[in-house]
């Protein structure tokens, strides 16, 4: 915490109290207007200091951002851009608690404060009564200015019961429900909580574009650095160095594999990756290949690929197991050392990316689909690298008329991309090779009817 931070505890209770007695209101009205909250609010924050004029160089930043670990990379060029702005602001970062051990190691933010309840949230009230608690930790740094990249409502009345004199953020009437907007709670309801709204440019597709013109729009100029960035303590770097100590200092190649993942549409059999390793180690027998990752969910993923691999006959020496002895920051470190990843679209597809290496993916989103500005493929592929994504052709009937920003409707098992071939994949790893060699830094999306 900020040590030159005064804690005015007997402020801090007048406006929880104030918060409280109006959650009362609501309860027995069953309505909530904004602006009236405003209105009954700005009292509390003028009598205790929290109204006064922004100075020309602000002292105290909040940055808010409610995602996951992917999302948090992809917000990294502005965690940087923001840090070199304000080259003397105390920074402190709120952020969902998945992405918690990358956020700690980054240079740019002062403090980082988890917020165990901030995705996901829709209904109104339990949201309320949450950041009602959760602002007494904000509340104490009188925070200048406060920049929001939301996902959900959540964050959007954080900032303003934060107490920040400035609060920066996109219109969010005019931001697409589809890709920066997620649960029920309507736009008219958060909007007026932000008092310097940025206007939303529909160009900016991927995500990282988004996350940027927030800054570009405040600051009246383009970020020219836009590159992500990911951070690794000392002790991260040299537990990977310890654990591919023979294979780095035989300088043999090694490729990065990734199963599991958040959304089940997004995972393609284990067994069918342990063939594809088979045929690149035929074909490439120099190759080594770590599998990460980590969870539950990626533990069984990996059993299944090994029970397969060992059913094909694969060399197991020419593979290390890392999935769930790792942490998240060691896995960057040993990701660092990897020619490329391949593996399915999750957080560490995005580490990949901010680490410089190729992807490779099967995609779950079909080619019969044109793929729109808010779907997903457009939103969050790999940020300024080469990546090839091996398409199915088709959606699977059940999925074809109920079409989704996923491409799969069947969110919560393999369905779509189940379709994609291993000898599909297997072209798609020589397509990537070619664009590497060319220097062509971007997605190419491939209907694997086109390479088989």
């Amino acid at each position: 915490m900020n040590t030159g931070m005064v804690i005015d505890m007997r402020a801090i209770e007048d406006i929880q109290q104030g918060i409280a007695v109006y959650e009362e209101q609501i309860k027995q009205t069953k309505e909530f207007n904004t602006h009236d909250f405003i209105q009954y609010m700005e009292p509390y924050f003028v009598r205790h200091g929290y109204r006064t004029a922004m100075p020309e160089s602000p002292r105290n930043i909040l940055i808010i951002h409610d995602a996951g670990v992917g999302d948090f990379i992809n917000l990294s060029p502005c965690l940087r851009a923001i840090r070199q702005h304000y080259p003397l602001a105390h920074i402190v970062l709120v952020l969902f608690p998945r992405a918690l051990a990358l956020a700690e190691a980054c240079p740019y933010v002062d403090e980082v404060i988890p917020n165990l309840r901030q995705c996901d949230w829709n209904d109104f009230l339990s949201l309320y009564e949450w950041n009602q608690g959760f602002c007494a930790k904000l509340l104490p740094y009188h925070f200048d200015l406060a920049f929001v990249f939301p996902h959900y409502g959540s964050a959007v009345q954080l900032a303003y019961l934060s107490g920040a004199k400035e609060r920066v953020a996109y219109d969010i009437s005019r931001v697409q429900k589809s890709t920066f907007w997620h649960g029920v709670i309507p736009y008219d309801v958060v909007e007026p909580f932000i008092n310097r709204p940025v206007s939303y440019q529909e160009k900016n597709s991927h995500s990282c574009e988004r996350y940027l013109g927030v800054l570009d729009g405040a600051w009246g100029e383009r970020v020219n650095d836009r590159s992500l960035e990911i951070w690794c303590q000392p002790a991260d770097l040299a537990k990977a160095k310890a654990v591919l100590a023979d294979w780095i200092q035989a300088a043999t190649p090694l490729y990065a594999v990734i199963m599991g993942g958040q959304g089940a549409f997004n995972h393609w059999p284990p067994e069918k990756y342990a063939e594809l390793v088979v045929w690149l180690l035929h074909d490439y027998p120099a190759m080594r290949f770590v599998l990460l990752g980590g969870g539950a969910a990626d533990e069984q993923e990996v059993s299944r690929f090994l029970t397969a691999y060992r059913a094909l006959e694969g060399d197991e020496t020419k593979l290390r197991n890392f999935v769930s002895c790792l942490t998240y920051c060691e896995s960057a470190a040993v990701m660092d050392y990897c020619e490329a990843y391949i593996g399915n679209d999750t957080g560490n597809m995005h580490m990949a990316a901010a680490l410089d290496k190729p992807v490779l993916m099967p995609c779950c989103y079909p080619a019969e689909f044109p793929i729109g500005p808010d779907d997903v493929s457009a939103v969050f592929y790999p940020w300024q690298v080469p990546a090839v994504f091996v398409q199915p052709a088709n959606a699977l009937p059940e999925c074809r008329p109920k079409r989704s920003e996923h491409g799969c409707c069947s969110l919560y098992e393999a369905h779509c991309i189940c379709q994609v071939e291993v000898r599909a994949m297997r072209q798609g790893f020589e397509i990537l090779r070619e664009r590497c060699q060319r220097g062509e830094n971007s997605l190419l999306c491939i209907n694997q009817e086109q390479v088989l």
